[in-house]
């Protein structure tokens, strides 16, 4: 080979190098582009993601702000029919709390749908308060009543008739836990051979009534109650019943403390801006 031959195949591997040189930059260069675009790519997806996510958060938060503040609404409007049924004259006998618990249960099925869990849970605390009121009431207005009133009457009037009808209970607990209810009317006539065949049991529940009986009577003398309202007062102490009001103070009592948990679960609930955390 001639001098000026290998000075031209240097020069042309020379070219060759540089050639492949360039080619290897470029495709680097080019598989650089390539991973800062799909890096790109990714960012925004997930910013869009993220951005996504936290507009359902908000939205789901939304929702369920609406539903629980609709559901404690709608309960406290039962608690002011309840109200309404205490101290009202104007219900009609088949006046009930029915319809309350219907637009109480529409709330809660939009809290069953929004959640999470523990908040239902809360929230069929309510429901379960509220079935039971409506029972109750529905079960005896009146009878309920005549005990409210009764209660009502001025202590120096009704001293007398309470202390009766609280020894009546007493005695006729036992036989209520024993299977045995009496028959009461206005008189004893219809238990009669039911206090017979208990024996000593029946003589001293016969003594306990006809006291609260005589108390009762003079209380409706003097215009303080009516003869039905008597009858119920007597059938309930006589059959060892808790005062109708009482179980209604201790049921609405109940539901008060119902009601004041789901508030506190539901502002826990919509408090709850954790990153991690995710809507039921």
């Amino acid at each position: 080979m001639t001098p000026e031959q290998f000075t031209a195949v240097v020069g042309l591997g020379g070219v060759a190098l540089g050639i492949g040189g360039t080619l290897i930059a470029a495709r680097v260069q080019l598989k650089g582009s390539h991973a800062q675009a799909e890096a790109t790519r990714r960012a925004a997806e997930t910013t869009a993601v993220t951005q996504y996510a936290s507009t359902l958060v908000q939205q789901n938060r939304a929702a369920q702000r609406a539903a629980y503040v609709a559901f404690v609404s709608q309960a406290r409007e039962f608690t002011r029919e309840i109200d309404r049924a205490i101290v009202g004259t104007s219900w009609a006998s088949d006046d009930s709390l029915g319809e309350p618990l219907r637009r109480l249960s529409t709330a809660f099925s939009a809290v069953e749908l929004e959640g999470p869990m523990e908040v239902i849970a809360a929230g069929s605390a309510i429901m379960e308060g509220a079935d039971a009121l409506t029972t109750q009431f529905d079960y005896s207005i009146a009878g309920y009543r005549a005990w409210y009133k009764f209660h009502a009457v001025d202590r120096e009037h009704a001293r007398q008739a309470l202390t009766a009808l609280d020894a009546l209970r007493s005695v006729a607990r036992p036989l209520t836990l024993a299977g045995h209810r009496i028959r009461v009317g206005g008189d004893l006539a219809e238990a009669t051979q039911q206090l017979d065949a208990l024996g000593a049991l029946g003589a001293h529940w016969r003594q306990k009534y006809v006291v609260a009986h005589a108390e009762l009577a003079a209380l409706c003398a003097a215009g303080t109650l009516e003869a039905s309202e008597m009858a119920v007062l007597l059938g309930d102490a006589g059959n060892g019943r808790i005062p109708q009001d009482v179980s209604v103070e201790n049921l609405e009592s109940g539901l008060f403390s119902a009601m004041e948990k789901f508030t506190e679960c539901a502002r826990q609930q919509l408090n709850d801006t954790r990153p991690e955390h995710r809507v039921d």
